[in-house]
């Protein structure tokens, strides 16, 4: 096995890894604190007549709404890790190249 593309693998893995988790356990808010910063970066692409009037409990049920999705794609990140992790390890156990493009 060429050792950048295991050097790549343990990255990506490590990296998604510990995305994930912090993503899915809202390790020390990590994820309210995205979505919150999200939310106020999108609010100026957001369109409401005049009119309108937006009370606040509704931005709360919006933010809880899309922290418990952002928790859930942190569960299929950390998942991804774990599938990488065992591609890799059956990779090196077997002795096989790794596939390329060529």
């Amino acid at each position: 096995m060429e050792t950048w593309r295991f050097v790549a693998a343990v990255t990506m893995i490590l990296t998604m890894g510990l995305i994930g988790v912090a993503l899915a356990t809202n390790f020390r808010g990590v994820t309210e604190w995205h979505m919150r910063r999200s939310m106020a970066t999108a609010s100026v692409l957001r369109r409401v007549p005049p009119w309108r009037w937006l009370p606040d409990a509704q931005y709360d049920e919006r933010l809880a709404r899309f922290v418990l999705l952002e928790r859930a794609i942190g569960v299929i990140f950390a998942a991804a890790s774990v599938m990488f992790l065992i591609v890799l390890v059956h990779g090196v156990l077997s002795g096989e190249p790794m596939p390329s493009s060529k």
